[in-house]
C-alpha cells in the first residue's frame, strides 16, 4: 500500500473509532514522553537514559515507515541524541492532532514540526504505542511531508513554522 493512501486509511480509522472504541488521550505516558522531549530539544538540555527509562521499557523499539530505527532504551538514547546534535530544531505538536487511547495502546495522528539548516518542514505521522505496565514497548509511526496549504493541520503547522 503506498504511504499517502495508508495514511488517508489510518487518519480515518481515528477519526471514526475514537469516539467508539476509548477515551481520547490527554495525559497518557505517550504525551507526557513527548512533552519531556520538546522540553529537552527547545532547551538544549542533552537526552539521556534516566529520562527515556521513565516512559519506556528496557527493550523498547522504535520504528519509522516500518524499519526499526532504535531497540532498547541505549539506542533509543543515542538516537535522539544524534539528532539533538545535528541542530535540527524539531517538535512534536501537543496536543496530538487525534488520539485515543485502550488499556495497553495508544493511538495517534499528529504533526512533526522542524528547522534544519534554516529549513522549515512538516510533517504528518500516524501511527501507535504499545504498552506493558505503563510503559512504551514499542512506537510504530508512519510520516508523511505536509505541504502548506494542502489541508486545515498543514495550515497550523506551517502557521507556526
Amino acid at each position: 500500500m503506498k504511504k499517502p493512501l495508508f495514511l488517508t486509511a489510518i487518519a480515518a480509522l481515528l477519526v471514526t473509532a475514537a469516539p467508539v472504541l476509548a477515551k481520547p488521550a490527554q495525559a497518557d505516558v505517550l504525551t507526557r514522553m513527548f512533552t519531556w522531549w520538546n522540553g529537552r530539544m527547545a532547551s538544549h538540555q542533552p537526552f539521556d537514559r534516566a529520562g527515556f527509562a521513565r516512559f519506556f521499557t528496557d527493550d523498547a523499539v522504535l520504528r519509522i515507515d516500518g524499519v526499526a530505527v532504535a531497540s532498547g532504551i541505549d539506542a533509543l538514547t543515542a538516537h535522539f541524541q544524534k539528532i539533538q546534535s545535528s541542530g535540527a530544531e524539531v517538535e512534536i505538536v501537543l496536543p496530538f492532532a487525534r488520539s485515543f487511547t485502550t488499556p495497553d495502546h495508544i493511538y495517534t495522528y499528529h504533526v512533526i514540526r522542524s528547522r534544519r539548516a534554516g529549513v522549515a518542514s512538516c510533517l504528518l505521522a500516524a501511527g501507535h504505542a504499545d504498552l506493558t505496565g505503563g510503559r512504551i514497548r514499542e512506537v510504530s509511526l508512519v510520516r508523511s511531508p505536509i505541504k502548506p496549504q494542502s489541508s486545515p493541520i498543514a495550515d497550523a503547522c506551517w502557521a507556526n513554522t
